[in-house]
């Protein structure tokens, strides 16, 4: 065998060599999943009406994941949202000190005149080709000059049932939250008029995970919720910002590019 050819069979060795090394590094592909999905109906609720404070919140008892991930996976994410508003609630409930509360305490805030605290909670549901989320709007009503509105999303995988953080719909080290950042920021410095606060803007968009944690996929874009205060003034409202999966497809994972 002469030399040459000696040398082209390890060159060739060694390249497909390299390539299992290479596929070996890469992260497994998500499982398929097989849709459109239904949105199951069923809603379940965490519901007190006491003297001094109301809770009402829902929560589904199913999930399309059941249909795609199986029922096991289903329970595991109708378990996470109600353990999260378990705790919301009693959190609320501690914070209002309704079992301690005096004669004065009562009078004061006017409980005695049948004003109550309140807390709830509804959803809305949002899928794609590859997620669904359940999107919260919470209301606080401390009695004080005005509710408080916040958001809360839950976005699953269709195929595994795991519950995604912004980072995960996103190719590993990629600076998808500057990206998020600026898009934002652009946009809401051009929508929010005469409530655009340069600080309150650049602190509610900046390149923090917590700060686009709440989302959701829908019709082709990434939205992101920010509630009041978030970004600007309450007499601003809430704010929605609406990002083409098209704009982002260098950065996101090709699983949650579909529709």
């Amino acid at each position: 065998m002469n030399r040459e050819r000696v040398i082209g069979i390890l060159a060739v060795a060694l390249l497909a060599g390299g390539a299992l090394w290479y596929a070996g590094m890469l992260p497994a592909p998500l499982p398929p999943v097989k849709g459109p999905v239904a949105i199951p109906t069923g809603i379940a609720k965490i519901s007190e009406d006491a003297p001094y404070y109301a809770i009402d919140i829902s929560y589904p008892t199913t999930t399309p994941i059941a249909q795609t991930a199986g029922t096991g996976a289903d329970q595991a994410a109708v378990a996470l949202i109600k353990g999260y508003f378990d705790a919301y609630a009693a959190t609320f409930k501690k914070e209002g000190n309704f079992a301690n509360l005096t004669q004065k305490d009562i009078q004061m805030v006017g409980f005695d005149r049948g004003r109550k605290e309140s807390l709830s909670a509804v959803y809305l549901i949002s899928t794609s080709a590859r997620s669904v989320s359940y999107i919260y709007t919470i209301v606080e009503d401390t009695l004080g000059a005005h509710p408080n509105t916040f958001f809360k999303t839950f976005t699953f995988d269709l195929g595994t049932g795991k519950l995604l953080s912004i980072a995960d719909i996103f190719t590993a080290g990629t600076p998808y939250l500057d990206r998020l950042s600026a898009v934002s920021r652009t946009y809401l410095a051009q929508n929010l008029g005469q409530y655009a606060d340069t600080q309150m803007l650049d602190n509610g968009t900046a390149p923090d995970a917590k700060n686009f944690q709440n989302f959701f996929i829908d019709n082709g874009t990434l939205a992101i919720l920010f509630a009041p205060y978030d970004v600007a003034a309450y007499a601003a409202g809430p704010q929605t910002v609406r990002i083409p999966l098209s704009e982002l497809s260098d950065i996101l994972k090709p699983a949650y590019l579909a529709k």
